[in-house]
C-alpha cells in the first residue's frame, strides 16, 4: 500500500477538545459517514501524495528546516464550521479560521519549497480548514444552521502556531496521520537574534 504524505499544522489538544466539545452536544444532528479522529486535527499546508524516492523527501526536510528557522510563531482564531461539496450533500464537514495573513505567507512558503524539490501539488487557492467529518449520509438534505456560523465564539478560540508536522497516512490505523518529521517555528527573541 502507498504512503501519502503532507505537511500541516497540528491542533493542540486543548482546541482538538473544544472542537469535540462542540461534536458532541451538536453531533445528533450531523449524520455523516465518518468522523475524524480528534489527534488527526490538523491544518494542511501542502499534499504532497505518494512519495516515491526518499532522496525528495530528505531535500524537502532540509528546504522546510531552512525555511522554519526565519518564521516567528504566530496565532491563529478557529471560527464557524462549513462544508465542501454539494451544499446539500457535502463530502466534507470542517471548521474554518479567521483570516490570517501570517497562515497565508507561511502556507505560500512551505508550497514553494515542495515545488522546488519537484512536487507537483494542487494549484487550487489555499482555504485553511480542519477537516472534522467526511460524507453526509443522510436522505434528507444538509442544511446550514446558526450554531454552524458560530461555532467557537466566546471561547478560548485563538492557539499559536509552534511547529508544523510532516505526515505520512497509515489508512489501516486510528488515528490514522503519523509524525515523520517536526519543524519549530521561531520564538520572537530567536528570530531577533
Amino acid at each position: 500500500m502507498k504512503k501519502h504524505y503532507f505537511i500541516a499544522v497540528p491542533i493542540e489538544e486543548h482546541h482538538q477538545q473544544l472542537i469535540q466539545n462542540w461534536i458532541t452536544t451538536y453531533k445528533n444532528k450531523l449524520p455523516f459517514q465518518s468522523w475524524v479522529h480528534p489527534n488527526d486535527y490538523h491544518i494542511t499546508l501542502a499534499f504532497l501524495g505518494d512519495v516515491g524516492e526518499d532522496e525528495k523527501l530528505e531535500l524537502l526536510v532540509d528546504k522546510i528546516k531552512q525555511t522554519v528557522q526565519f518564521v516567528p510563531q504566530y496565532e491563529l482564531f478557529l471560527k464557524g464550521i462549513d462544508v465542501f461539496g454539494k451544499p446539500d450533500f457535502p463530502r466534507i464537514f470542517w471548521a474554518g479560521l479567521k483570516e490570517s495573513t501570517n497562515l497565508q505567507q507561511f502556507q505560500k512558503q512551505v508550497f514553494d519549497r515542495c515545488q522546488e524539490v519537484g512536487f507537483q501539488l494542487d494549484k487550487k487557492p489555499f482555504r485553511p480548514h480542519i477537516t472534522l467529518a467526511r460524507k453526509w449520509k443522510s436522505e434528507e438534505p444538509f442544511r446550514k444552521w446558526s450554531q454552524l456560523d458560530h461555532a467557537f465564539e466566546g471561547s478560548s478560540s485563538h492557539f499559536k502556531v509552534e511547529k508544523i508536522h510532516l505526515y505520512q497516512t497509515n489508512l489501516n490505523k486510528i488515528p490514522k496521520y503519523e509524525v515523520v518529521e517536526t519543524f519549530l517555528l521561531q520564538t520572537l527573541e530567536s528570530v531577533r537574534e
